[in-house]
């Protein structure tokens, strides 16, 4: 097996003030981030952002495509490049997406929160060779003995199984339930692998959150299937994965299956999970390739059942949710579980015993999106499964109208 090597207003508003401290506060060094600019430095490129809803915008993502701001730079490479708030004088964290790792990036990105209907200018520079570097809010790494892919933002964590428990899960996701800012993955695998005298469980909340989900043979959080004759075709755990991007912005990383058969074609997948900062879901992208000449296959990506949960759906912006405890221990708070689909892709709703699914079919060789995640109340960003339907209801939104990014000028 190949292993790659093993290798609500008033709360919105308090989350963006929130959210703005917090940026401003973290700064040291991690090697994928661009850093502070002197104010005397040369103004490059201005950046025009126009959020076109009536709705306000925290923790956006900004995507510039890199080829297209070269230009503007007139520059060969990307070293020293900074972006910068011309209203306030800060320097924004921002990273290089290479998603293809081949050494050049395809995007530039950085985080602003956005008033409804709010325009912003921001301005793309080069740095000094001593820059600043803000602190990482996501991270996606491989983790050995268990073999698990584990990622996380500021919000929440996720993993995925590995190999070494290929007997006992499949393709489930899971979630880890934080109720701090700073990464914890690392730090709470080592606690649960230290010898017994000095184990730390995270399946217990020691202060920072806990891994309270259950998902063995299960869609976990949002996992996907093939899905044929009312059933699920899981593919098992991943046989190869691939890192592509940490930082501090945005996490991603692919994963490959093995085969799955069906009506007797070879159908194999490769997923694609990204994560954002300031975010609760992630974006996941699918591809499906096939032995024989079939063009379209069915699938479903679906939210595990708990105890006690309610389920909810919206037709309309195509999304379901499930809301209730978190576990049997009501100190524990409660838990939200949701998937976001994608115009493409969205066929309908199906409920069975053990998930909640929504169905869609695919076609071989194209990529198809959909958006999963989770929320919990101990995290102090979502109270009330009111608040995140109301998320998840302007997630959508904001699916279907996306920043408006513009290069305005050139001063060199």
């Amino acid at each position: 097996m190949n292993l790659d090597k093993i290798g609500n207003i008033s709360r919105m508003e308090k989350r963006m003030r929130t959210f703005c401290v917090f940026m401003s506060m973290l700064l040291f060094t991690s090697l994928n981030l661009t850093g502070a600019c002197s104010a005397a430095e040369e103004i490059i490129t201005a950046v025009k952002v126009t959020n076109q809803l009536d709705l306000d915008r925290p923790n956006e993502i900004v995507v510039i495509k890199w080829k297209e701001l070269q230009k503007n730079l007139q520059i060969p490479g990307n070293d020293n490049i900074c972006v910068f708030d011309p209203k306030t004088s800060d320097t924004l964290a921002a990273q290089f997406v290479d998603e293809d790792q081949n050494g050049i990036p395809e995007e530039l990105i950085f985080c602003s929160n956005f008033k409804a209907n709010e325009t912003k200018r921001f301005l793309v520079k080069v740095g000094n060779k001593q820059m600043k570097a803000h602190r990482t809010l996501t991270d996606a790494r491989f983790m050995p003995p268990r073999e698990d892919i584990a990622w996380e933002n500021d919000r929440n964590a996720f993993r995925i199984y590995g190999p070494a428990l290929a007997k006992d899960v499949d393709n489930g996701i899971d979630v880890w339930s934080k109720r701090v800012r700073y990464p914890i993955v690392e730090k709470w695998y080592k606690g649960d692998e230290a010898p017994d005298s000095i184990r730390i469980s995270y399946h217990e909340d020691h202060g920072e959150g806990a891994d309270f989900f259950n998902v063995g043979r299960t869609l976990g959080a949002g996992g996907s299937a093939l899905y044929s004759d009312g059933s699920l075709c899981q593919p098992g755990v991943f046989t190869k994965y691939k890192v592509l991007a940490t930082g501090p912005l945005r996490a991603m990383f692919e994963v490959t299956y093995k085969p799955v058969k069906l009506n007797g074609t070879n159908i194999s997948e490769i997923k694609r999970f990204t994560l954002d900062a300031g975010s609760n879901l992630n974006k996941i992208e699918i591809t499906y390739l096939s032995s024989s000449l079939i063009n379209a296959v069915p699938f479903a990506a679906g939210l595990v059942k708990r105890k006690d949960v309610t389920m909810y759906f919206d037709k309309a912006n195509r999304w379901i949710s499930l809301w209730g405890l978190t576990n049997e221990k009501e100190e524990n708070g409660s838990l939200g579980t949701a998937i976001v689909a994608s115009d493409e892709v969205f066929s309908g709703k199906l409920e069975d015993s053990i998930h909640v699914l929504l169905l869609g079919t695919a076609k071989t060789g194209i990529p198809l999106t959909y958006y999963t995640g989770a929320a919990w109340t101990r995290s102090g960003d979502i109270s009330s499964a009111g608040e995140w339907n109301k998320y998840l209801e302007e997630f959508a939104m904001r699916l279907k109208s996306p920043l408006k990014v513009t290069l305005e000028i050139n001063n060199k």
